[in-house]
């Protein structure tokens, strides 16, 4: 377990200086709020937002719910570095971080809402995380947890994976597409739920599409999960990658050379 979020850790460093740039997690990070406006009428709510990235979720929360004060935890340095740059620059005050592996999570407090936005499916032990979760909210309180559908980045993530398997990418080859872990289904998320001795659960599909030239295609699995699988190429190889990459998504591109990015997202409500 301790491997595979060192992984992790090196991975988020890396691309931490692009990472809030990707636009589909600040059009998710928007409806993480809508969710809790929804929910809830409290205005001095206690906020956890786990694995914070860049902070684009903590950000949008903490802008829109001024009254709140937030707890914001990631293992990276590199990430937490730029939410503080982030946090700085939107003069917000209300917001405190903590370099913590989530998988070894304490906190002596108790909190109305805890946010984890595209992270469980990296976790080797996501029920567990999540039970911690759980028990970690007060009275009536919610984990809100987002997490990618079967059809999220399709054809572009099988082609980049299908490569990354052919130049001799370790964790490529050991990747199982088809695990339940994953999340990328419905069924999926309710069995980790269930396994997390969750008891209220609501689970809504929100669907995230744009345009992106293949260029961007290409940055965007390089300041994302992606990236670590990249690193362990050689330099030839990785070229060789690349060239591949752009071959088979030009196949694949509209008139303008662009190719539909499909972010589809399940945001899942546990209490």
């Amino acid at each position: 377990m301790q491997e595979k979020q060192d992984y992790a850790k090196k991975c988020f460093d890396e691309v931490a200086h692009n990472y809030d740039e990707i636009p589909f997690f600040k059009l998710s990070a928007k409806h993480v709020v809508d969710i809790i406006k929804e929910k809830t009428r409290m205005k001095k709510l206690k906020v956890l937002d786990v694995a914070c990235g860049t902070g684009n979720v903590l950000l949008e929360c903490a802008s829109c719910l001024p009254e709140a004060t937030f707890d914001a935890v990631d293992i990276s340095e590199g990430m937490l570095a730029k939410a503080k740059e982030n946090v700085l620059a939107q003069n917000l005050d209300n917001i405190t971080f903590h370099l913590k592996d989530v998988t070894k999570l304490e906190l002596d407090k108790k909190y109305h809402v805890i946010t984890c936005s595209y992270a469980l499916f990296f976790l080797p032990e996501a029920t567990k995380v999540l039970n911690k979760l759980i028990s970690m909210l007060r009275p009536m309180g919610m984990v809100i947890f987002t997490t990618f559908t079967q059809d999220a980045f399709a054809p572009s993530s099988e082609i980049i994976l299908t490569l990354l398997k052919k130049y001799g990418s370790p964790t490529a080859l050991e990747y199982d597409a088809d695990s339940w872990t994953n999340l990328k289904h419905k069924k999926e998320i309710e069995r980790l739920c269930t396994l997390a001795y969750v008891t209220d659960m609501q689970i809504q599909k929100k669907e995230i599409h744009y345009g992106m030239s293949i260029d961007a295609w290409w940055e965007l699995f390089n300041n994302t999960g992606f990236k670590g699988m990249l690193m362990e190429l050689s330099d030839e190889d990785y070229e060789n990658v690349k060239r591949e990459y752009y071959e088979e998504m030009f196949k694949h591109a509209d008139m303008d050379g662009e190719v539909e990015l499909v972010a589809d997202s399940w945001f899942v409500v546990a209490k």
